[in-house]
Formats: structure tokens, sequence, C-alpha cells
């Protein structure tokens, strides 16, 4: 996606090029979040945890993570509903899926496992 975005950006398709970066930036930094050798979680870390990743302020910082990228989406939805619905339903869809993942990691951090489990299922089924 970065190499379409650096394409894009030298043909000139300035709103593809930045749909491209969206996309590859959200990946990219929430690929990151999910990499163990990071070990982003050791702030939260206790005996029972000693990564962190299974903490309650961790799990809900991730929550907040996707909202704030949810709502990134639906901006671009926003501008895409008069240029092109295929990618306003892309953007739509995202946008549901990712509150979705988050709700799911929100469930997580407040120990409703079972709920997490199937609000990610969900989440899954609307980006893919």
């Amino acid at each position: 996606m970065i190499f379409a975005l650096v394409f894009e950006w030298i043909l000139g398709n300035f709103f593809s090029m930045m749909v491209m970066g969206l996309f590859a930036v959200f990946w990219l930094s929430f690929g990151l979040l999910e990499v163990p050798n990071l070990a982003l979680g050791t702030p939260f870390a206790t005996p029972g945890d000693p990564m962190g990743t299974a903490s309650r302020e961790y799990n809900a910082a991730i929550g907040l993570y996707l909202i704030v990228w949810g709502f990134a989406f639906l901006t671009f939805f926003a501008f895409t509903t008069r240029l092109n619905m295929v990618l306003a339903t892309i953007f739509s869809l995202t946008a549901i899926a990712t509150w979705t993942l988050a709700g799911a990691y929100f469930k997580l951090s407040w120990g409703d496992y079972e709920m997490a489990n199937k609000l990610s299922k969900v989440s899954q089924s609307k980006r893919g």
C-alpha cells in the first residue's frame, strides 16, 4: 500500500493517495500493537501477567485507539459518498468493524471474555 501511495502521488491522484496512506498507516500501526517483541504492555505488567497485555488499561487504550481510527474511516466515508459508492461502502464497513473491534477490546478489559470473543468474530467478518 505504501508503494501504491507513492505511485498515486506521482500520478497526481491525491484522493487515492490519501486512501492508500490511511489504510497503510492503520494496518502498520495496528500490526505493531500486536508484535510481542516490542513489549508495549510492559508498563502494565503484573506478576500474574508479565507481558501486561491482559491488563485492563492496555486493552482499554487499544479500544480508544480503534475508536479514533473508526472516526477517521467515518470521515473518509463522508468524503466518498458523492464520489464512489464502492469506496463509501468500504469505509462505512471498515468504520463499523473498527468500532466493533474496539468494543471487543473494551469487553476484554472488563474481563468479559465470551463477549469479547463474539465481538472479535463479528468484526473479522465485517472486515473480510
